[in-house]
């Protein structure tokens, strides 16, 4: 790592109504350092990398880039100066293509128009003809000459991607994979990672770290927002910690251990272990047999999905991005059809119904994408947090709402839930709040229904330890409660820490199905790719007394 420091970042203030975001922090980023930056959730990291990358002006102090002053008014002034950054939510169209979206933004059509462009069939004093070139401005997005480029970027890094796909098409692995392509075509000098992690098994982070120490091994400086401490073991050179706005120090990472860096995000002792007990399973909540369904471009998602969730039974769903999980979680949720199969919660065959049926059957459900699918991001935390309930006769008799009700009981799952950043539940918007306050909001909404089955999909992604831990310890206790939960996760420490039976998806059906007791990791990575072999499924024992069907 080179000793030259390229970003020095002086006394960053930030203040909004109400709150000091960012209180004179200090960062400094070495040349050809991976610089981690944590934090939890609303401690200000993301307000500090706006502020680097020209969304937000700070209030007071100075960033300097190899010495130089810089006055970010915008984004654009970021990336000339040599700042790209990855956001943790997507900043993608849907109807454009993946090359689209990649070179949207730029000033120039990389055309065969411009003047230095390769193998034009136009002569060179057409090409740089004034007029020509103000035409090709205009009328052209330019992506004859950069679409194999940025097809060469996505296939050398492993994305798999088809560049002219359109983003809809894409699953969210995929499309987040599409950000960092936006920020490597741009050959920035300093790049802000904010969770690029988030949706990529182990194996495709792995591989993406590869990548990143090739890129700093040329220079390149890297600024990596995370909250998975391994993920600071693994790819990180130094660590700065924010903690209420403020910078609580600076480590090499030789220097300081996990628990540590927990300590430090959080102001307390941090439990990594989780206390999963030993629990009879009831009777089952749902029972699912011979399901299949198809994705949004009418393919075949789900094949032959046979599943039993009994109360008090968490079943871990484990496997690679875009193999199903999505289908199989809104099916379950009654928000996808199905196209063959059926559906029976608590004994009632809903196969087909409503969501609002499968809302009444006791089934709540926890999304993937919490901003486009968890909750309505420009209404109010009051009005996200009872937009399943507000039908009750506790909350009045419609068309006439008790107001104060309604604001009373946004308030409780506000404070039992600890969802911080709420000044008024009536006023505060949903996406006003951090990544990990947003899910603690949607988990309160769709736990304190007391549900009989609770499908999570991804529940921790993108929030940060603290948390991880209130998330984790809310769904054991859910458990215990009686509930019976479908936990689908690409983390697959969690789907070992929390649950009773997991289950391998692959190319939308079930291969492999263990325990956690006897599981064999590298058996299930291999299931999860397709290399498990030709001998079918290994179905686990039942535990704790409880009767399972080998179907299930």
């Amino acid at each position: 790592m080179s000793e030259h420091t390229t970003l020095r970042m002086e006394g960053i203030l930030k203040e909004f109504p109400g709150v000091v975001a960012n209180d004179h922090v200090n960062l400094s980023v070495e040349r050809g350092e991976i610089h981690g930056l944590l934090g939890e959730n609303g401690a200000g990291k993301s307000t500090l990398m706006k502020i680097l990358y020209g969304l937000y002006s700070q209030d007071a102090g100075d960033i300097y880039l190899d010495g130089e002053r810089l006055d970010l008014g915008s984004p654009q002034d970021a990336i000339d100066a040599g700042i790209g950054m990855v956001h943790q939510h997507f900043m993608l169209i849907p109807r454009l293509t993946v090359a689209e979206n990649v070179v949207l933004g730029e000033r120039e059509p990389a055309t065969a128009f411009r003047g230095d462009a390769e193998d034009s069939w136009l002569p060179a004093a057409v090409r740089n003809n004034s007029l020509v070139q103000s035409l090709a401005g205009q009328f052209s997005l330019g992506l004859d000459v950069p679409e194999q480029r940025i097809q060469d970027l996505a296939d050398q890094y492993g994305f798999d991607i088809d560049v002219s796909a359109k983003i809809w098409e894409l699953d969210v692995g995929q499309q987040q994979r599409v950000e960092i392509l936006k920020a490597l075509y741009r050959d920035v000098d300093l790049l802000i990672l904010d969770e690029p992690t988030a949706v990529l098994t182990p194996t495709e982070a792995e591989r993406l770290f590869d990548s990143l120490e090739r890129l700093t091994d040329e220079g390149l400086s890297i600024i990596f927002i995370t909250h998975k401490l391994t993920e600071v073991d693994a790819i990180v050179d130094r660590v700065t910690v924010l903690r209420e706005g403020e910078n609580v120090g600076t480590a090499e990472l030789s220097s300081v251990s996990r628990a540590d860096l927990a300590e430090m995000m959080v102001g307390r002792e941090v439990l990594f272990e989780i206390d999963r007990e030993a629990i009879d399973l009831g009777d089952p909540v749902l029972r699912a047999r011979g399901v299949e369904a198809t994705d949004n471009r009418d393919i075949e998602a789900l094949s032959g999905i046979d599943l039993t969730v009994r109360q008090g039974e968490i079943v871990g769903i484990a496997g690679v991005s875009g193999n199903g999980q999505k289908e199989l979680a809104e099916v379950m949720a009654g928000i996808r059809d199905v196209t063959a199969g059926e559906l029976v919660v608590n004994g009632e065959d809903i196969t087909g119904a409503k969501p609002k049926t499968f809302v009444d059957s006791g089934v709540s459900f926890v999304p993937e994408d919490r901003l486009q699918y968890g909750c309505a991001e420009d209404l109010s935390v009051m009005h996200n947090a009872t937009m399943k309930d507000f039908r009750d006769s506790r909350f009045g008799d419609r068309p006439f709402l008790d107001y104060g009700e309604l604001r009373d009981y946004a308030e409780t799952l506000v404070d039992e839930f600890d969802v911080r950043g709420v000044s008024d539940v009536t006023e505060t918007q949903a996406g006003d709040l951090s990544g990990g306050n947003l899910q603690k909001l949607i988990l309160a909404r769709e736990i304190y229904r007391d549900p009989d089955l609770l499908i999570a999909n991804q529940p921790t992604r993108g929030v940060d330890v603290g948390a991880i831990e209130f998330i984790r310890e809310t769904l054991l206790e859910q458990r215990k409660a009686g509930t019976g939960i479908i936990l689908l996760s690409e983390d697959l420490d969690e789907i070992f820490d929390l649950s009773d039976r997991i289950l391998v998806v692959y190319e939308g059906e079930f291969v492999y199905e263990t325990t956690p007791a006897e599981a064999d990791r590298e058996r299930i990575g291999l299931e999860m790719t397709g290399g498990g072999g030709d001998d079918g499924k290994t179905v686990a024992p039942p535990q704790h007394g409880a009767t399972q069907e080998s179907e299930s």
